[in-house]
């Protein structure tokens, strides 16, 4: 999409030539998600007082900035990248759907939300083993 792509790269220069942002750090940002994130909810407040769905998107939107910083800083880090979180999110939300996105697998679609988070967390757990014993392995 071109519009978020254009977006990540208004993120990549702030970070680079803002003085403030370019100095961030995870946890030094972690007051302005909380507080971003607290915004949104009272912008959904505002949208249902008031029908200002303005107000609500401008909100996402920093919330939206704070992922994105977030992203930079790691993949600046080499933790991760910002296709990674999509990758991720998108991977996790078509397992906690299995009715829309795996109807054929009945075992899966018979199951409730927290037995699929549990089989997640299960995998997850799983992976992370394998992941540490694979570093582990003389080459």
């Amino acid at each position: 999409m071109q519009e978020f792509d254009e977006f990540m790269e208004v993120v990549r220069e702030i970070r680079k030539k803002c003085p403030w942002d370019s100095v961030q750090t995870h946890e030094s940002l972690k007051p302005y998600l909380m507080e971003e994130a607290e915004e949104v909810l009272g912008g959904i407040d505002r949208l249902n007082a008031e029908d200002d769905s303005r107000n609500l998107c401008e909100e996402l939107g920093d919330v939206l900035f704070q992922v994105a910083l977030h992203s930079v800083i790691a993949q600046e880090e080499g933790l991760f990248t910002i296709e990674d979180v999509i990758s991720g999110i998108e991977t996790k939300m078509k397992f906690r759907h299995p009715r829309i996105f795996s109807p054929e697998d009945t075992e899966a679609v018979s199951l409730s939300w927290e037995e699929l988070k549990a089989r997640e967390r299960q995998n997850n757990t799983r992976i992370s083993a394998d992941e540490k014993t694979t570093a582990e392995s003389p080459q």
